[in-house]
């Protein structure tokens, strides 16, 4: 092969809301990028720009941003390739008095001809919109936690009765214990702000749930997650939803480190080693995966749990042995999402009720339109896809 096959179009591109900066460059591997065009357009002659100025098959790279999917898509309908690298990609290797968005596109693009990069997988349309409903729970369940808390902030200053039902009463119980005090309505205006923001962060909090819980039904994928202990509809939403194709992930460690559970490590020469959790990944799923560990932790009773409390009882930090049962927890997950038979059926008890409560967050009336008359006929249908009758499951080998 000639080095002039060789030859690529590498574009490094600068993407605002509006003002697209790209660099165009030729590019030998092995070689700096040789510079040849510079150009500044905006985000809605995109793809007349790449049509005119832009050879086909060049390659494009950008940084991840809010709109940097999107672009990706739009280029690839006009059949130009693109990837997306991390938003970190030019931390380090710019100076900071050479900043604008024409040097940024060229950095870019060197930045990816000199390697070292990484690249952020791209999902699909179907998962880029489920991303969307995951970021609104998570959003409505802070402002609803917020909005509890300055409640109950507001209560112990004035001298009230602390609201201690649950979450789906708390206001009505505050405007109760208010309504013996005799207050003013201009007394009772901050509280009763207070409360109408409570009660509107609770209704998208309920709507989301509800939303979720159909696609999870709906999604063989998701509900075969919920066969772990800890991990329900939430949690396994949000799993399929950022992983999207676990072949994508080589074994079981890669996407522990997508995660975030994995240790960082330091070495050189003889010192160093395992240090800390890595303080990469995505601090969403580790979150949720941790919180799925604490409760797995107080229900479970099988070998992993008993060595979780060995661990416990011999001095180890519960929040280190809580991060190990976590990042077990994802690999027996990525396990899952790759068709691997299941272990054993020691959480098939578990899986049952959360699908029996799943079934209740659907609604019977989804559960009609899905063809299911009653919820047992829905927890029973997902329940024998899981784990399926024991007459029906091959004899094991002698």
């Amino acid at each position: 092969m000639t080095d002039t096959a060789q030859e690529t179009i590498l574009v490094g591109m600068d993407a605002h809301s509006e003002k697209i900066s790209l660099c165009v460059t030729r590019w030998r591997l092995g070689s700096d990028p040789v510079v040849i065009k510079n150009i500044t357009t905006d985000l809605d002659s995109l793809e007349n720009t790449y049509r005119k100025q832009v050879p086909a098959g060049a390659l494009t790279v950008l940084e991840a941003s809010t709109n940097a999917f999107s672009i990706v898509r739009r280029l690839g309908a006009v059949g130009q390739r693109a990837e997306v690298l991390a938003s970190d990609t030019l931390a380090g290797r710019a100076r900071s008095d050479r900043v604008n968005d024409r040097i940024d596109a060229q950095n870019l693009a060197f930045a990816h001809a000199r390697g070292g990069t990484r690249r952020v997988h791209v999902p699909s349309p179907r998962h880029q919109h489920w991303r969307d409903i995951f970021f609104g729970h998570r959003n409505a369940v802070k402002d609803s936690t917020r909005w509890s808390n300055r409640i109950w902030a507001f209560c112990s200053g004035h001298g009230l009765k602390l609201p201690r039902e649950s979450f789906h009463r708390k206001a009505d119980a505050v405007r109760a214990e208010v309504a013996g005090y005799g207050w003013t309505q201009e007394e009772k205006f901050h509280l009763e702000t207070l409360l109408l923001e409570y009660e509107h962060s609770m209704d998208l909090r309920g709507r989301y749930e509800k939303l979720i819980a159909r696609i999870v039904s709906e999604t063989p994928g998701m509900t075969r997650l919920m066969q772990m202990l800890g991990v329900r509809f939430i949690v396994a939403f949000a799993l399929f939803t950022f992983v999207e194709d676990a072949s994508r992930f080589a074994n079981p460690k890669k996407l522990v480190s997508y995660v975030g559970l994995n240790p960082s490590v330091a070495e050189s020469g003889k010192a160093g080693g395992r240090r800390k959790l890595s303080s990469h990944g995505r601090p969403d799923l580790k979150a949720l995966m941790v919180e799925a560990a604490k409760s797995f932790l107080r229900h479970g009773k099988d070998d992993m749990a008993k060595w979780a409390y060995r661990k416990i009882a011999s001095g180890k930090p519960a929040n280190v042995v809580t991060c190990a049962v976590a990042r077990k927890m994802v690999v027996r997950a990525w396990h899952i999402l790759m068709g691997h038979p299941v272990p054993d059926r020691k959480d098939e008890k578990s899986f049952r009720r959360k699908l029996a409560k799943l079934a209740t967050a659907v609604g019977r009336e989804h559960l009609a339109a899905l063809g299911y008359k009653k919820p047992a006929e829905f927890v029973e249908a997902l329940h024998s896809q899981v784990y399926p009758p024991e007459s029906s499951a091959p004899a094991a080998q002698s």
